[in-house]
Protein backbone atom coordinates (compact mmCIF):
# COMPACT_ATOMS: atom_id res chain seq x y z
CA UNK A 1 0.00 0.00 0.00
CA UNK A 2 1.24 3.52 -0.80
CA UNK A 3 1.16 6.02 2.02
CA UNK A 4 1.14 9.77 1.69
CA UNK A 5 4.13 10.93 3.76
CA UNK A 6 5.64 14.27 4.71
CA UNK A 7 8.69 14.95 6.90
CA UNK A 8 9.52 18.27 8.54
CA UNK A 9 11.82 19.56 11.31
CA UNK A 10 10.28 19.77 14.77
CA UNK A 11 11.62 20.41 18.28
CA UNK A 12 15.20 19.53 17.47
CA UNK A 13 14.32 16.40 15.50
CA UNK A 14 12.24 15.28 12.53
CA UNK A 15 8.48 14.78 12.49
CA UNK A 16 6.54 12.65 10.01
CA UNK A 17 2.89 12.61 9.04
CA UNK A 18 1.63 9.51 7.19
CA UNK A 19 -1.85 8.97 5.77
CA UNK A 20 -3.41 5.94 4.11
CA UNK A 21 -4.98 8.20 1.46
CA UNK A 22 -2.25 10.31 -0.21
CA UNK A 23 -4.87 12.78 -1.43
CA UNK A 24 -5.68 13.72 2.16
CA UNK A 25 -2.11 14.49 3.27
CA UNK A 26 -2.56 18.27 3.06
CA UNK A 27 -5.62 18.23 5.31
CA UNK A 28 -3.87 16.00 7.83
CA UNK A 29 -0.77 18.19 7.90
CA UNK A 30 -2.89 21.29 8.47
CA UNK A 31 -4.52 19.69 11.52
CA UNK A 32 -1.14 18.56 12.87
CA UNK A 33 0.31 22.06 12.47
CA UNK A 34 -2.56 23.52 14.47
CA UNK A 35 -1.85 21.14 17.35
CA UNK A 36 1.87 21.92 17.24
CA UNK A 37 1.16 25.66 17.46
CA UNK A 38 -1.16 25.05 20.40
CA UNK A 39 1.42 22.94 22.27
CA UNK A 40 4.15 25.48 21.60
CA UNK A 41 2.02 28.25 23.09
CA UNK A 42 1.37 26.12 26.17
CA UNK A 43 4.74 24.41 26.71
CA UNK A 44 7.14 25.86 24.15
CA UNK A 45 10.85 25.76 24.92
CA UNK A 46 11.59 28.90 22.94
CA UNK A 47 8.62 30.96 24.08
CA UNK A 48 9.25 33.05 27.20
CA UNK A 49 5.54 33.80 27.35
CA UNK A 50 4.36 30.18 27.14
CA UNK A 51 2.17 29.01 29.99
CA UNK A 52 4.88 26.69 31.28
CA UNK A 53 7.56 29.39 31.25
CA UNK A 54 5.30 31.74 33.18
CA UNK A 55 4.33 29.08 35.74
CA UNK A 56 7.98 28.17 36.37
CA UNK A 57 9.06 31.82 36.58
CA UNK A 58 6.35 32.57 39.14
CA UNK A 59 6.94 29.53 41.38
CA UNK A 60 5.03 30.20 44.56
CA UNK A 61 2.42 32.46 42.94
CA UNK A 62 -0.71 31.53 40.95
CA UNK A 63 -0.54 31.97 37.17
CA UNK A 64 -3.51 32.01 34.80
CA UNK A 65 -3.08 29.34 32.14
CA UNK A 66 -4.85 28.05 29.03
CA UNK A 67 -6.82 24.87 28.49
CA UNK A 68 -4.07 23.06 26.56
CA UNK A 69 -1.50 23.59 29.30
CA UNK A 70 -4.02 22.43 31.87
CA UNK A 71 -4.71 19.26 29.87
CA UNK A 72 -0.98 18.45 29.58
CA UNK A 73 -0.47 19.10 33.29
CA UNK A 74 -3.39 16.88 34.30
CA UNK A 75 -1.98 14.17 32.03
CA UNK A 76 1.45 14.42 33.69
CA UNK A 77 -0.04 14.36 37.21
CA UNK A 78 -2.17 11.35 36.30
CA UNK A 79 0.95 9.56 35.05
CA UNK A 80 2.62 10.35 38.37
CA UNK A 81 -0.30 8.81 40.28
CA UNK A 82 -0.43 5.72 38.05
CA UNK A 83 3.25 4.97 38.56
CA UNK A 84 3.46 5.73 42.27
CA UNK A 85 5.64 8.77 41.68
CA UNK A 86 8.09 7.20 39.23
CA UNK A 87 6.98 9.72 36.59
CA UNK A 88 6.92 13.02 38.49
CA UNK A 89 6.67 16.34 36.60
CA UNK A 90 7.64 18.45 39.62
CA UNK A 91 11.39 18.92 40.05
CA UNK A 92 12.80 20.10 43.37
CA UNK A 93 9.94 19.15 45.70
CA UNK A 94 11.27 18.48 49.20
CA UNK A 95 8.87 15.65 49.98
CA UNK A 96 7.84 17.35 53.27
CA UNK A 97 4.37 18.44 52.25
CA UNK A 98 5.60 21.36 50.15
CA UNK A 99 5.55 19.56 46.82
CA UNK A 100 1.95 20.04 45.76
CA UNK A 101 0.84 21.48 42.45
CA UNK A 102 -2.27 23.58 43.09
CA UNK A 103 -4.78 23.77 40.24
CA UNK A 104 -7.65 26.23 40.72
CA UNK A 105 -10.10 25.80 37.85
CA UNK A 106 -12.07 28.01 37.59
CA UNK A 107 -10.58 30.62 37.43
CA UNK A 108 -7.89 28.59 35.63
CA UNK A 109 -4.71 29.14 37.59
CA UNK A 110 -1.77 26.91 38.52
CA UNK A 111 0.62 27.36 41.43
CA UNK A 112 3.79 25.35 42.04
CA UNK A 113 5.89 25.59 45.22
CA UNK A 114 8.70 28.12 45.39
CA UNK A 115 12.02 26.50 44.51
CA UNK A 116 10.48 23.97 42.13
CA UNK A 117 9.91 23.73 38.37
CA UNK A 118 7.61 21.72 36.19
CA UNK A 119 9.20 19.41 33.62
CA UNK A 120 6.57 18.50 31.06
CA UNK A 121 8.88 17.89 28.11
CA UNK A 122 8.44 14.21 27.33
CA UNK A 123 4.79 14.13 28.36
CA UNK A 124 3.98 17.20 26.26
CA UNK A 125 5.44 15.60 23.12
CA UNK A 126 3.47 12.39 23.69
CA UNK A 127 0.31 14.37 24.41
CA UNK A 128 0.87 16.37 21.22
CA UNK A 129 1.28 13.20 19.15
CA UNK A 130 -1.97 11.68 20.46
CA UNK A 131 -3.92 14.91 19.93
CA UNK A 132 -2.40 15.54 16.49
CA UNK A 133 -3.23 12.04 15.24
CA UNK A 134 -6.84 12.25 16.45
CA UNK A 135 -7.30 15.75 15.01
CA UNK A 136 -5.72 14.84 11.67
CA UNK A 137 -7.75 11.65 11.29
CA UNK A 138 -10.94 13.58 12.02
CA UNK A 139 -10.16 16.41 9.64
CA UNK A 140 -8.71 14.28 6.82
CA UNK A 141 -11.19 11.42 7.17
CA UNK A 142 -8.55 8.71 6.79
CA UNK A 143 -6.01 6.70 8.73
CA UNK A 144 -3.16 8.79 10.15
CA UNK A 145 0.17 8.05 11.79
CA UNK A 146 1.99 10.96 13.43
CA UNK A 147 5.64 10.54 14.39
CA UNK A 148 7.09 13.25 16.64
CA UNK A 149 10.56 12.93 18.24
CA UNK A 150 10.32 9.85 20.45
CA UNK A 151 6.52 9.72 20.15
CA UNK A 152 4.23 7.97 17.65
CA UNK A 153 0.43 7.98 17.58
CA UNK A 154 -2.10 6.54 15.16
CA UNK A 155 -5.79 7.27 14.63
CA UNK A 156 -8.53 6.53 12.12
CA UNK A 157 -8.66 3.34 10.12
CA UNK A 158 -5.67 1.05 10.48
CA UNK A 159 -4.09 -0.03 7.17
CA UNK A 160 -4.16 -3.78 6.60
CA UNK A 161 -0.36 -3.76 6.43
CA UNK A 162 -0.02 -1.57 9.54
CA UNK A 163 2.22 1.49 9.77
CA UNK A 164 5.97 1.18 9.04
CA UNK A 165 7.74 2.89 11.95
CA UNK A 166 11.43 3.29 12.72
CA UNK A 167 12.23 2.66 16.39
CA UNK A 168 15.19 4.78 17.42
CA UNK A 169 18.17 3.23 19.12
CA UNK A 170 19.52 6.48 20.55
CA UNK A 171 21.99 9.24 19.79
CA UNK A 172 25.74 8.75 19.76
CA UNK A 173 27.43 5.40 20.34
CA UNK A 174 27.44 2.78 23.03
CA UNK A 175 30.27 1.73 25.31
CA UNK A 176 31.69 -0.55 22.60
CA UNK A 177 31.85 2.32 20.11
CA UNK A 178 29.00 0.97 17.99
CA UNK A 179 25.84 2.92 17.19
CA UNK A 180 22.79 1.91 19.18
CA UNK A 181 20.64 -0.34 17.01
CA UNK A 182 17.50 0.93 15.32
CA UNK A 183 14.65 -1.25 14.10
CA UNK A 184 11.84 -0.82 11.62
CA UNK A 185 8.62 -2.41 12.81
CA UNK A 186 5.03 -2.66 11.67
CA UNK A 187 2.88 -0.80 14.19
CA UNK A 188 -0.70 -1.95 14.67
CA UNK A 189 -1.46 -0.07 17.87
CA UNK A 190 -2.54 3.45 18.87
CA UNK A 191 0.74 4.51 20.45
CA UNK A 192 4.50 3.95 20.61
CA UNK A 193 7.05 5.94 22.60
CA UNK A 194 10.81 5.82 23.03
CA UNK A 195 12.45 7.38 26.05
CA UNK A 196 16.16 7.98 26.46
CA UNK A 197 17.27 10.12 29.41
CA UNK A 198 20.01 12.70 28.75
CA UNK A 199 23.49 11.84 29.91
CA UNK A 200 24.67 13.84 32.92
CA UNK A 201 25.70 17.28 31.74
CA UNK A 202 23.94 16.86 28.39
CA UNK A 203 20.33 17.60 29.27
CA UNK A 204 19.84 19.68 26.16
CA UNK A 205 20.96 16.94 23.80
CA UNK A 206 17.60 15.33 23.14
CA UNK A 207 14.50 16.83 21.55
CA UNK A 208 12.42 18.76 24.08
CA UNK A 209 9.31 20.90 24.02
CA UNK A 210 10.12 22.62 27.28
CA UNK A 211 13.34 23.63 29.05
CA UNK A 212 14.49 21.08 31.61
CA UNK A 213 15.59 22.17 35.03
CA UNK A 214 18.06 19.66 36.38
CA UNK A 215 17.28 16.76 34.07
CA UNK A 216 15.67 13.57 35.25
CA UNK A 217 15.86 12.31 38.79
CA UNK A 218 19.22 10.81 39.91
CA UNK A 219 17.77 7.31 40.21
CA UNK A 220 17.17 7.32 36.47
CA UNK A 221 20.52 8.79 35.44
CA UNK A 222 22.79 6.88 37.81
CA UNK A 223 21.24 3.47 38.43
CA UNK A 224 19.52 2.33 35.26
CA UNK A 225 21.39 0.02 32.86
CA UNK A 226 19.33 1.03 29.83
CA UNK A 227 20.01 3.62 27.15
CA UNK A 228 16.54 3.60 25.60
CA UNK A 229 13.19 2.00 26.31
CA UNK A 230 10.49 1.79 23.63
CA UNK A 231 6.96 0.80 24.63
CA UNK A 232 3.75 0.14 22.71
CA UNK A 233 0.57 1.32 24.44
CA UNK A 234 -3.09 2.18 24.11
CA UNK A 235 -1.97 5.77 23.52
CA UNK A 236 1.37 7.48 23.07
CA UNK A 237 1.00 9.08 26.53
CA UNK A 238 0.50 5.63 28.09
CA UNK A 239 3.57 4.28 26.27
CA UNK A 240 5.70 7.27 27.33
CA UNK A 241 4.56 6.92 30.93
CA UNK A 242 5.54 3.27 30.97
CA UNK A 243 8.93 3.94 29.36
CA UNK A 244 9.92 6.61 31.87
CA UNK A 245 8.70 4.53 34.80
CA UNK A 246 10.56 1.47 33.53
CA UNK A 247 13.82 3.41 33.33
CA UNK A 248 13.27 4.65 36.87
CA UNK A 249 12.95 1.00 37.91
CA UNK A 250 16.60 0.43 36.94
CA UNK A 251 17.63 -3.19 36.44
CA UNK A 252 14.04 -4.27 37.14
CA UNK A 253 12.73 -2.42 34.08
CA UNK A 254 11.98 -5.50 31.98
CA UNK A 255 10.23 -7.16 34.93
CA UNK A 256 8.22 -4.00 35.59
CA UNK A 257 7.06 -3.88 31.97
CA UNK A 258 6.35 -7.60 31.78
CA UNK A 259 4.26 -7.58 34.96
CA UNK A 260 2.02 -5.02 33.27
CA UNK A 261 1.71 -7.13 30.09
CA UNK A 262 3.30 -4.42 27.95
CA UNK A 263 5.30 -4.84 24.75
CA UNK A 264 8.69 -3.16 24.92
CA UNK A 265 12.18 -3.01 23.48
CA UNK A 266 15.12 -2.05 25.71
CA UNK A 267 18.63 -1.16 24.55
CA UNK A 268 21.44 -1.19 27.11
CA UNK A 269 24.60 0.91 27.17
CA UNK A 270 26.47 -1.69 25.09
CA UNK A 271 23.79 -1.83 22.40
CA UNK A 272 22.32 -5.16 23.46
CA UNK A 273 18.58 -5.43 22.83
CA UNK A 274 16.02 -7.01 25.15
CA UNK A 275 12.36 -7.34 24.14
CA UNK A 276 9.37 -7.81 26.42
CA UNK A 277 6.06 -9.34 25.36
CA UNK A 278 5.08 -9.79 21.71
CA UNK A 279 7.29 -7.06 20.27
CA UNK A 280 6.32 -6.68 16.58
CA UNK A 281 8.43 -7.79 13.66
CA UNK A 282 9.57 -5.62 10.79
CA UNK A 283 8.05 -5.38 7.29
CA UNK A 284 8.16 -8.65 5.40
CA UNK A 285 7.90 -10.73 8.57
CA UNK A 286 4.70 -12.39 9.76
CA UNK A 287 2.97 -10.44 12.56
CA UNK A 288 3.39 -11.68 16.10
CA UNK A 289 0.46 -13.16 17.95
CA UNK A 290 -1.80 -10.44 19.39
CA UNK A 291 -0.67 -9.29 22.80
CA UNK A 292 -3.01 -9.15 25.75
CA UNK A 293 -4.50 -5.77 26.60
CA UNK A 294 -1.89 -3.64 28.41
CA UNK A 295 -2.68 -3.06 32.06
CA UNK A 296 -1.36 0.51 32.10
CA UNK A 297 -3.96 2.91 30.76
CA UNK A 298 -3.84 6.72 30.67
Amino acid sequence: MTHGTEDFPLWGGVATVMVDDPGRLGAARQAVDHVIDDIDAACGAFHDDSDLARVNAAAGRPVRIGSTFLAVLWTALHACDLTGGLVDPLIGADGAGNGAVVIDDPPGTVTIPAGTTLDLGSMAVAFAADRAAESAAGQAGCGVCVCFPGSVATAGRMPDAGWPVQVAGGRGRGHRGEPWPEQEIVLRAPGLATYSPPAPGHGAGRPQVVPRAAGVRPIVREQHPWHTVSVIGLACVAAKTAGIAALASGSAAATWLGSRELRARLVDADGRVTTVGDWPAGPGHPPAAPARTPALKC
